[in-house]
């Protein structure tokens, strides 16, 4: 290890860069929408070969009154506001979104945690590295073993680090989906909803359309499982497990081989005389005395060293076994970070970014006027820049009375205006796709009702009359025999009435002349 802090000493200069250019990455990609952002303000500024140059060339006309190339540099920089600052509806749909996915209190891994798991695997991993290098680049130099010990140890922690922080990661999934199925099964209700070959149409900007859903179906819409829904094998857990057990042991192994080796070379270098000397004082004082004498000098020599080396032994190998242990704790550390830090919904880590550490709607609607001023007072210098260089060219190249009066209301035309508009815009043709989308459900629900009550009428009732058969003269005969019978046996027991008998005696007294 003295090599490695003599190289650490000499090469610092060269380490310190490492480290700040790798920070600088780091922050870059935290920050990429700002860097975006201000490239494409230096994109738009060049002199010779400036976006807006090229823009002015266009002085086409639209039907809005605005020119295409106005048009064109406000929508380039509206779509920075929207990916850097959604808008505050957005922020109560990832809110709503997180909610209903049971990932609201959860947050993304920061980038300076992220950097000292990274630099806690790398130096748990440098010793280890170091050692391997003399096994894995032969014959080379002390030198140049310890800088590729450097790179042994980056590529251990980066590969480490990928697999701990996507097995906590599967953890947290795999929770997320016994959660669905033991609140299904325990879902009574006569309606409960099938889980399987569901039609999935949730996204994060269109979050409200499960809200009558129970919470295990909310969950399920922004999971992706496999097609049972069942939480299936951790193949993560069990790669990640394979590789920390596998990483510990040959650590382990490696180590307390070298250490053997070193012991060995010791022992060898201690037993061989030198070829310098003649003789030795030891060897003369073993030659003058008895064996009886020497014995129990020797015996007692020989136990102190057996002493000696039996508690440098368990020293290192209690060492070894401690650095095991440590190595495999931060793996740990590293896979409950994931646990605690992945996320399981398909938009979740979209949804987290918009609503960031904000408490409220209202203070992220003030960090959001804030950002959105700020990219249109950007984008506004740059239409003023485009608006001046379209009336320089019209004056330089002439244009009609249409162009004439678009370019003398230049000044009404702003970026701020242009925004709004294509806001509304979005808005209304959200709402017009959510109504169409509640009118096709009303009429599916509306046909099913019909079908339903066409197929639950009932029959209509079925007569005990045989169908009609071609009759004989003999059977036709006796049922109209039968059927006279009927008849004549009917008015016998027919009773007269009021009228009828009124009737009859009115005859029988010759009243009716």
């Amino acid at each position: 290890m003295d090599e490695l802090y003599a190289f650490l000493l000499a090469y610092r200069a060269i380490i310190g860069a490492a480290v700040l250019t790798a920070i600088f990455f780091i922050l870059v990609i935290a920050w990429w929408d700002e860097v975006k952002l201000f490239f494409k303000s230096a994109l738009y500024s060049l002199p010779l070969i400036g976006k807006t140059r090229r823009l002015a060339k266009d002085i086409s006309v639209r039907k809005d009154g605005w020119f295409a190339s106005e048009r064109t540099l406000c929508d380039d920089f509206a779509g920075d506001i929207r990916r850097i600052a959604a808008d505050p509806e957005m922020y109560d749909r990832s809110k709503s979104y997180l909610g209903k996915v049971q990932e609201l209190g959860r947050n993304e891994l920061g980038i300076l945690m992220r950097i000292l798991l990274i630099a806690m695997v790398f130096v748990e991993a440098l010793g280890f590295a170091y050692v391997l290098a003399g096994y894995t680049l032969p014959g080379a130099s002390e030198q140049l073993q310890v800088q590729g010990s450097f790179f042994i140890a980056f590529l251990i922690s980066c590969v480490l680090v990928f697999l701990t922080h996507q097995s906590g990661q599967e953890l947290h999934k795999r929770g997320l989906i016994k959660k669905i199925r033991t609140w299904w099964m325990h879902d009574i209700s006569e309606d409960r909803p099938n889980l399987l070959g569901r039609t999935n149409k949730v996204t994060l900007e269109n979050d409200q359309v499960d809200d009558d859903d129970p919470a295990y179906m909310q969950i399920l819409h922004r999971v992706d499982t496999n097609a049972h829904v069942t939480p299936g094998a951790p193949m993560w857990t069990i790669i990640a497990t394979i590789a920390i057990i596998g990483v510990a042991i040959g650590a382990t192994y490696v180590r307390y081989e070298t250490y053997q080796q070193e012991k060995t070379a010791e022992t060898i270098g201690a037993t061989t005389p030198s070829s310098n000397s003649l003789f030795s004082l030891e060897s003369l004082h073993s030659e003058g005395l008895p064996d009886v004498l020497t014995q129990p000098q020797a015996e007692a020599d020989n136990q102190a060293q057996n002493e000696q080396e039996g508690a440098r032994d368990a020293a290192n190998l209690t060492t070894y076994a401690i650095l095991a242990t440590l190595f495999i704790l931060i793996q740990i550390m590293g896979i409950g970070i994931g646990y605690k830090t992945g996320f399981a919904g398909k938009e979740s880590s979209t949804a987290r970014r918009i609503i960031r550490s904000f408490p409220s709607r209202m203070s992220y609607e003030a960090w959001y006027e804030r950002k959105r001023d700020a990219i249109a007072r950007v984008a506004q210098k740059h239409l003023s820049n485009l608006q001046a260089r379209l009336t320089e060219n019209a004056a330089a190249n002439g244009v009609d009375k249409t162009h004439r009066e678009v370019l003398q209301h230049s000044a009404d035309r702003t970026f701020i205006e242009h925004y709004e508009q294509s806001e509304l815009k979005a808005e209304q043709s959200r709402q017009n796709s959510e109504a169409r989308k509640l009118a096709r459900s009303a009429e599916t629900k509306a046909s099913t009702s019909e079908s339903t009550k066409i197929t639950s009428e009932p029959e209509p009732a079925k007569t005990d009359k045989p169908p009609a058969v071609a009759e004989s003269q003999e059977e036709m005969k006796a049922r109209i025999r039968r059927e006279l019978l009927a008849e004549k046996e009917a008015k016998e027991k027919h009773i007269e009435t009021e009228e009828e008998m009124r009737e009859r005696m009115r005859k029988e007294l010759g009243l009716d002349s």
